[in-house]
């Protein structure tokens, strides 16, 4: 499954991810939908908690993962290095969801664990 995503964001920076900074050592201020989005994710994680050994599964929840993932740029309304630093923050989740249905039981397995880490990640960058 391809990830259409991008289009509501505005911008011409979508293509690759550069590490993030922070906003002079303070974190970045995100629209609530976005810290919405983020929140959305990791309650989709717990729900599959414990539950990922079957590749269907794992399916089903790359499929919700997505969703929300797309709902967070559709709704983007962040503007500035804010902005930028939130795609930075985002994009590397596209590989992560690639290796989560994978047949792979131990790439789909260490791929949640990265995922589950980068979105509590979200509050060291963003308020």
């Amino acid at each position: 499954m391809s990830l259409p995503f991008i289009q509501a964001c505005t911008g011409d920076h979508h293509e690759k991810a550069e590490a993030i900074q922070l906003d002079k050592g303070n974190r970045w201020v995100a629209n609530p939908e976005t810290t919405s989005g983020i929140a959305d994710m990791q309650a989709i994680l717990a729900k599959y908690e414990g539950q990922t050994a079957e590749v269907a599964t794992r399916k089903a929840m790359r499929a919700e993962l997505e969703t929300t993932f797309q709902n967070i740029f559709k709704q983007c309304t962040m503007k500035g290095p804010a902005h930028d630093q939130l795609h930075n923050y985002l994009l590397p989740m596209k590989a992560l969801f690639e290796k989560i249905d994978g047949d792979n039981t131990t790439e789909a397995e260490a791929a949640i664990g990265q995922l589950k880490q980068h979105l509590a990640d979200y509050q060291t960058f963003f308020q």
